[in-house]
């Protein structure tokens, strides 16, 4: 009997080791639905679709109505995840407390947990601020205010120069600092200061822009060439890096690492690449953050296509990138697996501490302002359980592998279809490249990626224009594009809220569009062309 089992058992370790393609189905997901809800609009609503779409939402993809659509919503993976039953359960154990609510510690020891020793620690022996960790509702809302404070801290200093770019940077290096100064209209009178990131993404440039700063994307030379078997395409340039903190290091207040590279294709970044970055940051002096929306994401890929982690788990590999930081900011709607919720957590005894030692008072002061209690940050006490026990799945290694796997095979889908995608595909969306979609094609397809995202909305389908158009702007007589050039189209995944059958009716609408690509009409922008961020804003026409 042992022996026939043993034949069997040995067959079916086969089969679940084999590697997964579209279409076979060999290990089942590691969870099972426990609740659905059928919708109230039909897939075959399209001329009802088409009619909100020009009628009411002016093509915008942000502006369309969420109950009609009957398919994929994959606008964005931020807010968007099922949550679990563990995560429901402990919100029912929610405190309310206005002060120091019983969910706030428990987070506070969770964020110790999951990002290492040395996060979140309380220092009660010295004056000013003790804590490490800064509640906000939301992600962006943590980001306005860290570079509010820094700003305004900066200018208090007195520090900067209203100096040209240095000669002695790398020609296109600097190029890109002048034209990013001239599109942002800074001020000649005005000190120029400079964030360097691997891609900031659109409200991150946004943000930065609005307190008067440069927001400069040095991605590595290996995206840039579209180098598909490159397994890191999301790191920075570092000998970029290196030759900015050389001839600019006091325009610098820090440099910031998306992890993963949201604008860059949800691209990741290598151990090899954090390591060289905090390198070049010590020598010169100038503190290291994250934007680590996507931390755990990222973190899979390290042990996937890093030798030297292959054998570490996810827990391991989170402690050992976020060791070389000294502060990180983070979207918790995103590998939080939550709803809401965000926060800004600054090493306590890390370089930026040293460098700004009055910070985290400026951040309490804005925390109270504008978010009530610092212990719970504009969150309710409910959510900040749900938040620490998300913290908790996130990170394990059977919860990454079912749902990065669904977003490789559907990636795979869409280029075995003939569509032009980022490879290799990244960890929460697909990116479909526009440049490479529409060429050979005629006539004009400089906004053609809001056409892409409004015939996808008519096949009941969202997804988002990352572009010319999100990313480009327009100086009142012609366009200026991204630079780095980015002309994308994203379809983000929502965490555990749909299977393949759903995200695989996307690729048969979008080969629809592939195989008729010539007849994808042109878009006009009746409003928001002038705007800044202005892709959640604009409205726009059929041209044809």
């Amino acid at each position: 009997m042992s022996d026939s089992t043993a034949f069997f058992i040995k067959k079916f370790r086969e089969n679940t080791d084999t590697p997964e393609e579209p279409g076979q189905w060999y290990r089942p997901r590691p969870y099972r639905n426990a609740v659905v809800r059928f919708r109230d609009c039909s897939i075959y609503d399209f001329e009802e679709r088409r009619d909100i779409l020009i009628n009411e939402a002016g093509l915008n993809a942000f502006l369309f109505r969420a109950d009609k659509i009957p398919g994929c919503d994959l606008l964005s993976d931020s807010g968007t995840p099922t949550m679990t039953m563990d995560q429901w359960a402990a919100m029912m154990l929610g405190d309310e407390a206005y002060g120091s609510n019983e969910g706030y510690f428990e987070l506070r020891s969770q964020f110790a947990e999951t990002f290492g020793a040395g996060w979140c620690e309380k220092d009660n022996t010295s004056g000013g601020s003790s804590e490490s960790l800064f509640l906000f509702h939301q992600g962006r809302a943590a980001e306005n205010a860290f570079f509010s404070i820094l700003a305004r801290q900066l200018a208090a200093a007195g520090g900067g120069s209203s100096a040209p770019p240095s000669d002695g940077l790398m020609p296109e290096l600097k190029s890109r600092i002048e034209s990013k100064l001239n599109s942002n209209g800074h001020a000649d009178d005005l000190p120029l200061w400079i964030i360097p990131s691997n891609s900031h993404f659109d409200t991150t440039q946004g943000n930065i822009e609005d307190k008067r700063m440069i927001p400069l994307n040095l991605p590595c030379r290996e995206h840039l060439e579209n180098d598909e078997l490159y397994p890191f395409r999301g790191n920075m340039d570092v000998e970029e890096l290196d030759n900015l903190l050389e001839h600019e290091k006091d325009r610098v207040p820090l440099v910031y690492l998306t992890i993963t590279n949201n604008t860059g294709g949800g691209q990741p970044v290598s151990i090899s690449n954090i390591r060289e970055i905090r390198n070049v940051a010590r020598k010169h002096g100038v503190p290291f953050f994250f934007d680590a929306c996507r931390f755990a994401e990222n973190a899979w890929f390290i042990k996937k296509r890093e030798d030297e982690f292959w054998d570490s788990s996810i827990r391991q590999i989170v402690h050992e990138m976020f060791r070389y930081a000294d502060g990180f900011h983070i979207s918790l709607k995103k590998d939080g697996l939550v709803n809401m919720g965000g926060a800004l957590v600054i090493r306590r005894d890390g370089d930026f501490s040293k460098k700004f030692p009055h910070f985290k008072e400026g951040i309490t002061d804005h925390q109270i302002m504008a978010e009530g209690h610092p212990t719970y940050g504009g969150l309710p006490g409910r959510d900040l359980k749900a938040i620490a026990e998300g913290l908790r799945t996130v990170v394990r290694d059977e919860y990454l592998d079912a749902r990065i796997g669904q977003v490789v095979r559907f990636g795979t889908q869409l280029y075995e279809a003939g569509i032009p995608v980022i490879r290799p595909v990244g960890g929460h969306a697909v990116y479909i490249d526009l440049d490479r979609f529409f060429d050979g094609t005629a006539g004009d397809d400089e906004f053609k990626g809001i056409s892409i995202t409004a015939l996808l909305l008519i096949a009941g389908h969202r997804v988002c224009e990352l572009g010319l158009y999100a990313f480009g702007s327009f100086d009142g007589e012609k366009e200026i594009p991204p630079e780095p050039r980015v002309n994308c189209v994203r379809a983000a995944v929502p965490r555990l809220a749909y299977e393949d059958q759903d995200l695989f009716s996307v690729v048969e609408a979008m080969k629809v569009l592939a195989d008729n690509r010539d007849r994808i009409p042109a878009v006009n922008v009746e409003y928001g062309r002038d705007l800044r961020l202005r892709h959640f804003k604009s409205r726009f026409s059929f041209s044809g």
